[in-house]
């Protein structure tokens, strides 16, 4: 897999997320209390939409205009704990900033697990079991998210290797 570094600024908010209307629009998101920023393949910034309609926790695109954004629903993520809410963030930045041909879903999961863990997100196996423990119930879906348990594997063999 390809990889170029994203831009992620590690910068602790006091808010769990900033208090935008539905689909606020900015380049910086505050996921539950980190300050992320994501830049695609090709260099572009990544337009963040806070939007708390979105049927999903998340989801990467490109815009009417074909810029990259990435849509997250405040509201799903709250179910989660804050390093599950900050890895779909870097799961679906993961979307924009790997090669097209390396650009699949357990590319995704993988990168995104890879960037908590080099970020110093991810420190402990107890934090690593309880990301386990939330991911494991999620079910697998038309658009190659593995089930719960196999997704959860994949991800501990990624962030070992």
């Amino acid at each position: 897999m390809i990889f170029k570094k994203m831009t992620c600024a590690l910068v602790f908010a006091a808010s769990p997320w900033a208090a935008p209307p539905a689909m606020a629009q900015s380049y910086q998101a505050n996921v539950r209390g980190l300050m992320m920023s994501c830049t695609s393949y090709y260099g572009e910034p990544v337009m963040i939409i806070v939007n708390d309609t979105l049927p999903d926790l998340g989801v990467a695109h490109r815009n009417y205009d074909d810029a990259p954004a990435i849509e997250l629903n405040p509201r799903a993520t709250r179910l989660f704990s804050a390093i599950v809410a900050q890895w779909w963030f870097l799961h679906e930045c993961a979307h924009h900033a790997l090669s097209p041909s390396a650009n699949n879903e357990t590319s995704a999961d993988c990168f995104a697990i890879r960037q908590l863990r080099d970020y110093g997100l991810l420190q402990s196996p107890v934090q690593l079991r309880e990301f386990q423990q939330q991911l494991s119930g999620l079910e697998g879906t038309r658009m190659g998210h593995l089930p719960g348990p196999l997704r959860v594997q994949n991800l501990i063999d990624c962030v070992y290797s």
